[in-house]
């Protein structure tokens, strides 16, 4: 229990044996709460403070389907967590591969990781590999950038997973409320212009996608800062091309805004591989900002997959921080969200790129229906809830989904979708 959990500090806690994690601060759709997604661990985020001032060694009972924390002698102490709780990784394990909906389209299910653990879990629930290695999560205490042994010592264990499969490996994204302390001084400088954490082109109000130069308002942070720093960017790369050499391995740059970005990153991944005789991996985008999803038949030619990140496209279109307690995966569902992911999977059917959703979106009940619907044909999920995706997208029929997702483009609001869905 801390006013606020963050997701080092359930990655930290997680192969010692962590049952749960109550914060004061935070939301659905923060960066803790996605971490303890992925690791099967019950959250609950929004208590009050008062929590904090109670001494320790009561007896607690965290319930993360109510989101109901009850603390007192009258509690006791309480079954121990089973194995799907205990964030060790040890769990039955399920046949990987694709997996079709019941009128035979194929869908490949990945899973989401920031740890070892989670991989495993992953891995042993039947995803196919990782669709989203959040490669910054270790670092949002950091005084500094990373070094390259830094790197080396967080992705080994993790790429070392991965042999023979795919491996996604996303740029550092320090923004929104993953920003260490060394940058936060930028970021506070930049906050009058930020958007959900963001700032630049791309936020609402600005002036958009920039398919050139990168002119324009750019971040303090984030993408920005990674790429004007004389040696971050070709650290990490230089560790993920040397951890991840047997895995089928790509690499995504998150928040991208214009194409230069583009351009500088396939430029240093390039010149990286060559140095280490190494095969030059795939490189693809997030598309998580809303100028950049309406521009995404601009950015096709320049990227080999694109990757939906529906927890920031639905806050910035929604105008939700990360921390409101209102943000949750489902949101994903009003229509202009939806659009945008429709214009992005459009663009990459025509250009004849993969399309992947590696927002929690992709693991909503409410959503995945219709994001299959729409054409996506990979879901990177929480490692916990691969199971239950897969079972889920078996279940349906890709006929009726973009039936469905006709109907939801059309509908007046999110409210009126979700009344659409069909209980899975």
């Amino acid at each position: 229990m801390r006013r606020e959990v963050s997701p080092a500090d359930l990655i930290e806690f997680a192969e010692r044996g962590l049952a749960g994690a109550v914060s004061v601060a935070g939301g659905g759709s923060s960066h803790a709460a996605i971490i303890a997604r992925g690791l099967g661990l019950p959250m609950i985020t929004g208590v009050d403070a008062t929590v904090l001032a109670l001494p320790g060694g009561e007896h607690a009972v965290l319930d993360g389907t109510t989101g109901e924390l009850r603390i007192g002698p009258e509690t006791g102490p309480g079954p121990a967590p089973g194995p799907a709780m205990s964030g060790n990784g040890q769990h039955q394990a399920w046949p990987p591969g694709p997996v079709a909906t019941a009128d035979g389209r194929v869908i490949t299910v990945l899973c989401n990781v920031a740890s070892a653990a989670e991989t495993r879990r992953g891995l042993a629930a039947g995803a196919t590999g990782v669709g989203l290695l959040r490669t910054e999560i270790p670092f949002t205490g950091a005084l500094a950038w990373p070094t390259l042994d830094e790197h080396r010592a967080h992705l080994a264990p993790i790429l070392g997973l991965l042999t023979g499969r795919t491996a996604t490996a996303r740029l550092l994204d320090f923004s929104g409320d993953k920003i260490p302390p060394f940058l936060a001084g930028l970021a506070g400088e930049a906050a009058p212009a930020a958007t959900n954490g963001k700032t630049g082109p791309g936020a609402p109000g600005g002036p958009g996608v920039v398919a050139g130069s990168g002119a324009g308002p750019a971040p303090a942070f984030g993408l920005a800062a990674l790429l004007a720093h004389p040696s971050a960017l070709r650290d990490q790369l230089r560790a993920i091309l040397e951890a991840g050499r047997d895995a089928r391995l790509a690499v995504l740059i998150p928040m991208v805004s214009s194409l230069d970005e583009v351009a500088q990153v396939r430029a240093a991944l390039a010149e990286t591989a060559v140095s280490l005789d190494a095969p030059v991996p795939r490189l693809g985008i997030m598309v998580e900002l809303a100028a950049t999803a309406r521009a995404a038949e601009t950015f096709a030619p320049a990227v080999d997959f694109f990757s939906i990140g529906t927890n920031d496209l639905a806050g910035q279109v929604l105008g939700l921080d990360r921390r409101d307690p209102s943000a949750r995966p489902a949101l994903a569902a009003d229509p202009r969200v939806l659009a945008l992911i429709a214009h992005t999977a459009q663009a990459a059917r025509e250009a004849r790129l993969t399309v992947s959703v590696c927002g929690d979106a992709a693991a909503d009940p409410q959503v995945l229906p219709l994001l299959v619907g729409l054409g996506v044909d990979t879901l990177s999920v929480p490692a916990a809830r691969v199971p239950r995706v897969r079972s889920w997208v078996a279940d349906l029929d890709a006929r009726a989904c973009a039936d469905l997702a006709e109907q939801a483009l059309a509908a007046p609001d999110v409210e009126a979708v979700w009344k659409l869905v069909p209980t899975l």
